[in-house]
């Protein structure tokens, strides 16, 4: 039985774990596994497709679509001999340069990390109490694997914060990403930007029930950033997200809020969304700090 290759989590989505668009091209780690689950599923799909004929229980979920190329590249000259005599002119050569890959020839001028630090240790509670007030910083559940070591800490509410009326709810999540190299990071982040330019400027109606700001560039943060802001249409919320690569690490970092109505811990219909100048604002302040950290 075939499986389909292993899916980011959920919380690698800025509105929570929707479906990635086809048009977005899958990470390195899971080309090679996408690649040899195609071609598994070549050669295994008459066999199982005649042994569960007429079952109601499908065998396995269809593989995510992906682009594949109208022709596989050329392997050469064909093997089959020639029946011509062979001429005495020389033969004419054509002689091509394979189009490099972005990543071929990227470098970076940051110094390698070796090994991610606590992430909770990055933030000064002078800014996280000032952000993200009442909060407390906890580890995440983030693990080795996907060719990366991977660490991550949230900052969530623990109190209320009343103004107005309103508890002013907010909550930080940062993600330390180290690959092996640079080339590695870029792939991983090239992937995550191709989901914030699918997104951006974009309404996704229900279930996803998502508005999304336009895609920005930033500067100062490492070799390439790029941050997006997004509103639940429903409950509220309101998030805003920076995806940073730097050497061979990637940053994720969130910034989440919303305004509840009274002293509501969740958001719902009464909530009201933060504005997307003070999103970014603070998001892009929690980024040049982790930044900084990592630095130190």
């Amino acid at each position: 039985m075939t499986t389909g290759p292993p899916v980011p989590p959920a919380s690698y989505w800025p509105d929570g774990g929707s479906t990635r668009p086809a048009t977005s091209k899958p990470p390195g780690w899971a080309v090679g596994i996408m690649s040899a689950a195609a071609v598994v599923a070549l050669i295994g799909g008459t066999v199982l497709a005649t042994r569960d004929a007429g079952s109601g229980t499908p065998v396995a979920q269809p593989p995510p679509e992906v682009e594949l190329p109208v022709s596989p590249p050329s392997e050469g000259p064909s093997a089959r001999p020639s029946l011509e005599p062979s001429s005495s002119a020389p033969e004419e050569t054509s002689e091509e340069t394979p189009e490099a890959s972005p990543s071929a020839t990227a470098t970076s001028t940051f110094a390698p990390v070796a090994d991610v630090p606590e992430v909770c240790d990055l933030l000064p509670e002078s800014l996280t109490s000032r952000l993200a007030p009442k909060s407390s910083s906890a580890p995440g559940v983030a693990k080795d694997g996907y060719g990366a070591k991977r660490k991550d800490c949230r900052w969530d509410q623990k109190g209320y914060h009343m103004a107005g009326g309103y508890n002013l709810s907010r909550s930080i999540n940062v993600k330390v990403n180290a690959f092996q190299d640079h080339d590695n990071a870029l792939e991983d982040a090239d992937f995550m930007w191709d989901s914030m330019r699918d997104f951006s400027g974009q309404t996704r109606e229900d279930p996803y029930n998502t508005k999304y700001g336009e895609i920005k560039e930033l500067s100062g943060l490492g070799d390439s950033a790029y941050m997006i802001y997004s509103e639940h249409t429903v409950r509220h919320t309101s998030t805003a997200w920076i995806y940073v690569v730097r050497g061979n690490v990637t940053l994720d970092i969130r910034f989440i809020g919303a305004d509840n109505k009274g002293r509501e811990i969740l958001s719902d219909e009464n909530s009201r969304p933060v504005p997307e100048a003070e999103m970014l604002k603070g998001v892009e302040e929690i980024a040049k700090e982790v930044v900084k950290g990592l630095s130190g």
